[in-house]
């Protein structure tokens, strides 16, 4: 859950990463199917990748960078 627990980010079986409200209707979906763990980091979302990677994001989606 983010900060003021209004959304959830969830890893799907299939590597894809959604933000889905409380309610669980989806946001949107981030990231390119490659996801092994995802979790808020603040108002930021890191994704652990299966090429060992950590990529972290927006809550919009968009990357901010590769670790």
């Amino acid at each position: 859950m983010n900060s003021d627990e209004s959304l959830v980010v969830i890893t799907t079986i299939k590597g894809k990463v959604e933000i889905r409200k409380i309610n669980g209707s989806l946001v949107r979906t981030i990231g390119n199917g490659n996801a092994i763990n995802a979790k808020w980091c603040n108002n930021e979302i890191a994704i652990s990748t299966d090429r060992g990677k950590t990529e972290l994001r927006k809550e919009n989606g968009s990357l901010i960078r590769t670790l």
